[in-house]
């Protein structure tokens, strides 16, 4: 992952010998945070081998990868980093219905119903649910708004958030697309402390992969 973020022009299609690419790989050896990288910074999903024919769902189904398959899965129903946008509202969506569910007034057999249902019931446990409490408590910690990312760093893209099958930007790309101003106002929010620090310039992602974050280290090495 580190060639995806300080290299351009990585090219994710190259093949090797047996015709692989890097996506195919990785879904046969089960590397699952890999994978989501590759998607996630414009891998093609749909690539074949050439020996098979087989793309990198049909080799995760091959060889019994399932947590893998499930992970391409979510994110082709997720496609989209949304949080890392301006525009993203920290708010749950289902939180007025829960609420109302919770406070109206129930009938005698309803309320006898569900004493019998907490008396005898039993809780297996079970995966999150989707767009659940704690889908919703990830987004917003990680999102533009959340204090833990905002005294941190700062976004220099934050209308192209992540997304699967799109081209992101090495960090060589992002200094060059951002003015030197751009790249001091980073360090300014970051406090007198940051910029004295010392250690080389560097620069990297934060909160995801594939997220357009960059931190700038000591001010006179940005060029």
């Amino acid at each position: 992952m580190y060639l995806l973020n300080y290299y351009p022009g990585i090219d994710t299609e190259v093949k090797d010998c047996r015709g692989f690419t890097a996506l195919i790989k990785a879904a046969m050896t089960g590397r699952n945070d890999v994978v989501a990288s590759l998607v996630m910074a414009g891998a093609d999903i749909h690539a074949v081998d050439s020996t098979k024919g087989k793309c990198a769902r049909d080799w995760a189904l091959k060889t019994g990868r399932y947590e893998t398959l499930h992970r391409l899965r979510r994110l082709n129903l997720r496609p989209k980093a949304e949080q890392f946008c301006e525009s993203y509202v920290p708010e749950w969506p289902e939180l007025k219905e829960r609420v109302a569910k919770a406070t109206a007034q129930k009938t005698p057999a309803e309320k006898i119903t569900q004493r019998l249902k907490n008396t005898f019931g039993f809780r297996l446990p079970h995966d999150p649910q989707d767009n659940g409490v704690l889908d919703h408590m990830v987004r917003i910690t990680t999102s533009v708004h959340s204090p833990l990312i905002s005294t941190g760093c700062r976004p220099l893209c934050p209308t192209s958030p992540p997304e699967v099958g799109k081209r992101r930007l090495a960090v060589p790309d992002l200094v060059k697309k951002h003015s030197q101003k751009d790249l001091e106002e980073t360090l300014q929010l970051e406090g007198p402390g940051f910029a004295s620090r010392p250690g080389a310039f560097c620069v990297g992602f934060a909160c995801s992969p594939c997220a357009a974050w960059v931190f700038i280290g000591p001010k006179h090495e940005v060029n």
